[in-house]
């Protein structure tokens, strides 16, 4: 458990955890997003947390898997790389900020901002250029959150996902200069 203030902390995803994290995230997601997809998300949820999957992320020596905890409840998660690159665009010696998911019932108590601290306190450690990360063009809230981060917008590219609904396709590139 590594704390990051005296109500949070955040523990290592081991393979063990992956029958959680699926549970987890079916009720931190499901709830969020099903509106974008045409089958609420089971889609999605399986293709990312699947036990393949889930063991891919954690053999990738580059990437890093979190429990979010708050006042010693599990409300969450975080996944980080480093270093990583977008395939459309090359930023060199960056780390990507891939999930930060909170319980709906835990946002606006600035988890998020710590943990993104956090991140960015790795990232300068570590000695890299750039964080980045990847948002929906429709999540309004997380954009104007990640701007007020001091990330700017870069480009926009389209998911092709068949059960991601059409409108929701758009995806911004956003990235924050460490130096």
């Amino acid at each position: 458990m590594i704390n990051l203030s005296e109500d949070l902390s955040i523990q290592k995803l081991t393979f063990a955890d992956q029958p959680e994290l699926i549970e987890l995230m079916r009720e931190i997601y499901i709830p969020a997003y099903k509106h974008i997809w045409s089958d609420s998300g089971d889609w999605y949820l399986e293709q990312m947390y699947n036990p393949d999957a889930f063991q891919k992320d954690l053999d990738d020596p580059k990437s890093h898997y979190y429990f979010v905890f708050y006042e010693g409840w599990k409300i969450g998660i975080l996944k980080y790389s480093y270093p990583e690159s977008p395939e459309l665009v090359d930023f060199p010696n960056s780390l990507k900020l891939h999930r930060i998911y909170i319980s709906k019932e835990y946002q606006g108590k600035g988890i998020a901002a710590q943990l993104m601290k956090r991140v960015e306190s790795i990232a300068r450690e570590r000695n890299l250029n750039y964080i980045w990360l990847e948002v929906m063009d429709t999540q309004l809230q997380a954009q104007s959150f990640y701007r007020k981060m001091g990330f700017e917008w870069l480009f926009t590219y389209h998911l092709d996902y068949k059960k991601l609904r059409p409108k929701y396709r758009g995806i911004q590139i956003l990235r924050k200069s460490l130096k």
